[in-house]
């Protein structure tokens, strides 16, 4: 067992490895896509049909997260087995970039291919290291520790996703910017690597890290927990419908530079940073639950957001502090904290992991959905209160209605663990 100065000290690291690898992802975007690597697909060619299929890669590569857990779950060590993937996912990043040089019209499927090989890696980590968390952070002050890190990782994310974008936009967006930024986020991946590796971890327990009996045995445990994964199943269900497309769109239709996406990035990133101890102690005061059902509620209008989107900075960049405080803040760090709270003590890892992938499940289908909604309106084009409205925007409109929906559903529901 840790002592409390040792619990201290890994906390500590840990804040110290999410900056690494807050760099790691800003300049691949390893962390489930970011604005740079949808620029990467779609200057290898990729149609808004395949981009669908890009966003659908990523949470099906948590769908399929037990399986991975399975063939490794002769671990007992969390820490050895988060270390083992890291090192497959963080540094290796740069082979994307490789991909370019390949003489085939089928570079931009085979570059889907190895992200998802990435992607698998990357998210089969993340019971594990929330387990591993959990065990390092008790639950009285995980809002404002949690808050604290993520407002210091926010910090972090502005310089690198500025960096980022310029780098790009100075190589001139070809290989030899793609391959430099995947570079420079391989070199802070390593880094990452080696805080994850002096980080400390409570003696593992005799056993397995993941048991498959155990992984039944939780999927039947009612209560909390239970009804906290079907509310956030149907609230992911309903916020990817949306697909990739608003990234799409300021690329395609609004023809942003990168350095202006990055400059719109950086400002959801630093109104989150700010944003993350307020929601940490609202957790903390109201209960994470009941904050979450808040952000639902906002999220929804989130997307009319979007279907009525202009072109102009005026617009975008407070659109972009708004995405940031309730989205990237209020849901990442509510949603995670409440999930903390009401899963259970027994099969904890396997509980997580559950979760991760029926989540990551519902995921899949609305990015599914989302390529089929583009491919059924790609022909849709009217003016509207001044606006061209395209499969786009109507998208949008679909999932405001689905998010408000999913809303009312949330906000019946009570949890005694979480309120």
């Amino acid at each position: 067992m840790l002592s409390e100065s040792q619990k201290a000290h890994a906390r500590k690291i840990s804040i110290i490895e999410g900056s690494f690898a807050t760099v790691w992802g800003a300049f691949t975007g390893g962390f489930s896509g970011n604005s740079y690597l949808v620029g990467f697909f779609l200057w290898l060619g990729a149609t808004p049909f395949v981009m669908s299929i890009y966003g659908a890669l990523i949470p099906l590569a948590s769908v399929i997260q037990p399986f991975s857990l399975m063939l490794a779950r002769t671990f007992t060590s969390k820490k050895r087995f988060i270390l083992l993937v890291a090192i497959l996912a963080r540094p290796t990043f740069l082979t994307l970039a490789l991909v370019v040089l390949i003489n085939t019209g089928m570079k931009v499927w085979i570059a889907l291919f190895i992200f998802f090989f990435f992607e698998i890696a990357i998210s089969s980590a993340g019971p594990a290291w929330q387990a591993w968390m959990s065990d390092l952070v008790d639950q009285r002050v995980r809002g404002r520790y949690f808050g604290l890190r993520n407002l210091i990782t926010g910090l972090v994310s502005v310089p690198a996703t500025l960096a980022a974008g310029y780098v790009l936009d100075i190589l001139g967006g070809g290989f030899w910017a793609f391959f430099t930024m995947f570079a420079i986020g391989s070199v802070f991946g390593a880094l990452d690597v080696y805080a994850l590796k002096i980080q400390d971890e409570d003696p593992a327990p005799t056993g397995n890290m993941l048991n498959p009996h155990v992984l039944i045995e939780v999927l039947k445990l009612k209560g909390d927990y239970r009804k906290f994964l079907i509310a956030y199943i149907l609230m992911t269900f309903a916020g990817t419908i949306s697909g990739p497309y608003p990234t799409v769109m300021m690329i395609d239709d609004f023809h942003y530079s990168y350095a202006i996406l990055g400059l719109i990035t950086v400002a959801s990133s630093l109104a989150a940073a700010f944003a993350q101890p307020v929601w940490g102690r609202l957790g903390d005061r109201y209960g994470p639950f009941k904050m979450l059902k808040i952000v639902a509620f906002f999220r929804a209008f989130l997307m009319l957001g979007w279907a009525l989107a202009l072109p102009s900075l005026i617009y975008m960049l407070p659109f972009q502090i708004i995405i940031g405080i309730v989205a990237n803040a209020g849901l990442g760090l509510m949603s995670f904290n409440t999930l903390l709270n009401v899963v259970p003590n027994f099969g904890k890892t396997e509980a997580l992991s559950l979760y991760s992938s029926l989540v990551n499940f519902a995921s899949f289908i609305g990015n599914i959905i989302s390529g089929l909604f583009v491919i059924v309106l790609a022909e849709v084009h009217f003016n509207f209160i001044g606006l061209t409205f395209n499969d786009y925007r109507i998208i949008f409109f679909i999932t405001f209605l689905a998010r408000l929906a999913v809303f009312y559903y949330v906000y019946r529901i009570k949890l005694e663990k979480s309120s």
